[in-house]
């Protein structure tokens, strides 16, 4: 098991961003990010390569790599470890216990459905979901507006995939898009970046795939390629998690454990929310130790919530609606997943993530200075 690293994570990055564009950190930041941002390059990058992990960083790529090269270290990601929480915290510069973004499927319990909130659509049923979208209960002020409103002169582009409007079809063109961005005049500029593999290859073959060895090489030489049109730049690289191979669980299979629950399993499959009918509990905690007691953790939602994982400061509003009764949470290779009757069926993931592996929680911090 990997506890989260409070004083160097990739909450401590974007606290040193702020830090740098003179704006208070909420949090503390990183020394050996603050060191080369005080460099003072005009441009900054901060690119985020979803799922990309020290373990898969490493089993892919070479030492010469470009990626490799450049590693001056490793930060833990945030807990749990997925996408929803950490990107949340990258863009925020806060903890999930502050942010609310707790995992992909949480249950809003006013609507009485496990949404996935990026997609604002039912998990269970997959039905989309009208205005407004759930997303919009749990709004945040990014670090690039905190960081333009107090540095006026600094021009802020976004450059991600073309799930928003203009954005990139492979990883290709968002290296044209950044390199044009900065080329195109002499004004500061900070540039976010975000990329959605090696996460959603290494979700559909798993971590020791080729699949992903190409996926992760076709990226490398395309850095190497952007960071020879870069100048008077500093390229900030890092993942929000990383992943490891799972087997699943499912808990329609234990009809004893399933009769137990008054809401279907929500949040993560590895950082599950488990609401468990009132008379049901103890059997429940005792059952469930004694099936999976060697492949989970099984917190009590008030020993969940003093154990401070979801990180530090003051304690979003919506979080106590999405920790249910138990939290189950992953410490080997199992995940659990749980069908609705008449649902739909979600094709189980060969790699996944939300843990408290070491494997899914260390990134790699990435740092290239182009002069």
């Amino acid at each position: 098991m990997l506890f989260p690293d409070f004083n160097n994570n990739i909450v401590s990055l974007s606290n040193s961003l702020l830090k740098h564009y003179g704006i208070k950190p909420f949090h503390p930041t990183l020394g050996v990010l603050d060191e080369v941002l005080a460099q003072g390059k005009k441009n900054i990058i901060f690119m985020i390569l979803d799922g990309l992990g020290e373990n898969i960083l490493k089993k892919h790529l070479k030492e010469q790599s470009f990626l490799r090269r450049h590693c001056v270290g490793t930060i833990s990601s945030v807990f749990p470890p997925t996408t929803a929480a950490a990107t949340t915290s990258f863009h925020s510069g806060l903890y999930p216990i502050e942010h609310g973004w707790l995992g992909w499927m949480p249950y809003f319990k006013d609507i009485n459905r496990v949404v996935e909130i990026f997609l604002n659509r039912d998990y269970y049923s997959g039905e989309k979901l009208g205005q407004p979208k759930l997303a919009d209960l749990l709004p945040y002020k990014t670090i690039y507006k905190r960081i333009t409103e107090h540095n006026p002169a600094v021009k802020y582009h976004q450059v991600f995939p073309d799930f928003v409007p203009n954005g990139a079809k492979s990883f290709a063109e968002m290296c044209v898009k950044i390199s044009d961005i900065v080329a195109k005049d002499n004004s500061p500029k900070l540039i976010s970046s975000y990329w959605i593999n090696p996460d959603s290859t290494t979700h559909d073959y798993g971590v020791s795939s080729p699949e992903v060895r190409d996926v992760l090489s076709d990226i490398d030489n395309h850095l190497q390629k952007l960071s020879q049109n870069l100048t008077d730049t500093l390229l900030i690289i890092s993942a929000d998690h990383s992943q490891i191979d799972v087997e699943y669980i499912s808990l329609n299979g234990y009809p004893e454990l399933d009769d137990c629950l008054r809401l279907p399993l929500s949040l993560e499959g590895r950082c599950a929310s488990l609401y468990i009918r009132d008379d049901k509990r103890e059997f429940f905690s005792q059952r469930f130790q004694e099936l999976f007691g060697e492949y989970f953790i099984l917190l009590s939602k008030q020993d969940f919530l003093q154990s401070g994982l979801l990180g530090k400061g003051i304690k979003h509003p919506m979080v106590d609606d999405f920790i249910g009764d138990f939290v189950a949470i992953g410490i080997k290779n199992k995940c659990i997943s749980y069908q609705e009757p008449g649902g739909i069926k979600h094709t189980p993931l060969l790699g996944n993530h939300a843990g408290l592996t070491a494997e899914e929680m260390n990134v790699p911090l990435i740092l290239f200075e182009a002069d």
